[in-house]
């Protein structure tokens, strides 16, 4: 199976997997909700924080990327997840059950730059975008994101819009800004402006 499709197989899906009845028992008596957060390879994620509405950590998981929801917490519904390099997640286990143990996988940086880019090159503009969401909150430092919203403005011909992305960019100290990828894209940028502005007689 190709990569881009195992992406989109296992883009934000949360699956419920049922427990022994050994450990149902137990979750039962503890009146605990259980997950574990894992990558796209299956491997366990350590340190993911899940936060209430108000950004306080409720919990994190552990080494062995399990986390523990007490059902106190459970009142509030929505949780957020994130860690730096790493997709950033909305929960809602408002109808979970405690019987069971919720796998969530995610992408780290990496994966999610390449899904990026690979929307990008096949012209799926709004998945693009949509995958862009879930690279706010430290997935990707800012500077880079506004380097692909850029890129994404210009390939809807939104030269003016793209344009100003890319300034963002330049104010802060960016790896690739004097790459010959990035001053290309400059100059091109530029070109298209200016044809532009020239078939509008201005």
């Amino acid at each position: 199976m190709k990569k881009s499709t195992i992406l989109k197989a296992t883009f934000c899906v949360i699956v419920s997997i049922a427990m022994s009845s050994c450990a149902t028992n137990s979750f039962s008596k503890q009146g605990n909700l259980h997950g574990m957060i894992t990558d796209l390879n299956g491997e366990p994620v350590a340190n993911y924080s899940i936060t209430d509405a108000n950004k306080k950590i409720v919990t994190s998981t552990d080494d062995r990327g399990f986390f523990t929801l007490e059902l106190k917490d459970l009142r509030r519904k929505e949780f957020l997840g994130h860690k730096q390099n790493w997709q950033s997640m909305k929960f809602d286990f408002s109808e979970a059950s405690i019987n069971r143990l919720y796998v969530i996988q995610i992408k780290n940086a990496k994966d999610l730059k390449n899904e990026f880019e690979n929307l990008l090159e096949q012209g799926n503009y709004f998945l693009a975008e949509k995958t862009l969401s879930d690279c706010e909150d430290g997935a990707i430092p800012q500077n880079e994101l506004a380097m692909y919203k850029s890129l994404i403005a210009y390939k809807k011909d939104d030269f003016s819009e793209a344009k100003r992305l890319l300034n963002t960019t330049m104010k802060k100290t960016f790896d690739f800004d004097s790459s010959i990828e990035f001053c290309k894209y400059k100059n091109l940028l530029e070109s298209k402006i200016q044809e532009t502005n020239t078939g509008k007689g201005e």
